[in-house]
């Protein structure tokens, strides 16, 4: 049988006295692991039948779901089957004083982009890293320092006339700047079509 272990107590040998050992700690059970099915945020609908249904609680639910990104294909970039090859994730921006000033519709790209993806063949998506900057540039061998002359790179076109050229496709900057645009607006154009205005 094992001696019992000796624990110091006082400061010396002759403090010393022998104790049983502890007893073991009892078993701890461990935290469950994180995981399961991923579930939706709740709709405002359901906040608000979850909460009563006031004047403020639509108005808060509203407010709640309102979406803080959104995917956008860049024209050009389509697959075979059509579906986008190169994805905006955009997000608001909200430095009214720049747009007001006249932001070019390549700024206001570059400027909205929360994350761009790059779609594979396969449908696989990766994102690229720093979006519209050094790193992007350096994969597509194009020299800019601005990321608003990167986006008019990324989105152009073969010059017909100059092989080996590319020129902006300026239709599809603008169709894009505009979907954009209209979707950081949507909130407000809906708002006021309920307020009559």
């Amino acid at each position: 049988m094992a001696e019992p272990a000796i624990r110091m107590v006082g400061g010396s040998p002759e403090d010393e006295r022998r104790e049983p050992p502890l007893p073991p700690a009892p078993p701890q059970e461990f935290e469950k692991q994180v995981g399961g099915a991923v579930i939706d945020p709740p709709r405002p609908e359901d906040i608000v039948e979850a909460t009563g249904g006031s004047l403020a609680d639509q108005m808060r639910a509203r407010f709640e779901a309102m979406a803080a990104t959104e995917e956008f294909g860049i024209p050009g970039w389509e697959l075979a089957d059509g579906s986008p090859g190169l994805i905006i994730e955009a997000r608001a921006f909200g430095d009214r004083r720049v747009f007001n000033e006249g932001l070019s519709n390549e700024a206001f790209i570059a400027k909205s982009t929360n994350r761009l993806f790059f779609v594979s063949d396969d449908g696989a998506r990766e994102e690229v890293p720093g979006g519209w900057g050094p790193e992007l540039a350096g994969m597509m061998g194009v020299s800019v320092t601005k990321a608003a002359d990167l986006v008019a790179q990324v989105i152009s076109k073969p010059d017909p006339a100059r092989p080996g050229v590319r020129i902006p496709n300026v239709a599809g900057i603008g169709a894009l700047a505009t979907e954009l645009l209209n979707w950081a607006r949507r909130g407000r154009s809906d708002m006021e079509e309920r307020l009559g205005e």
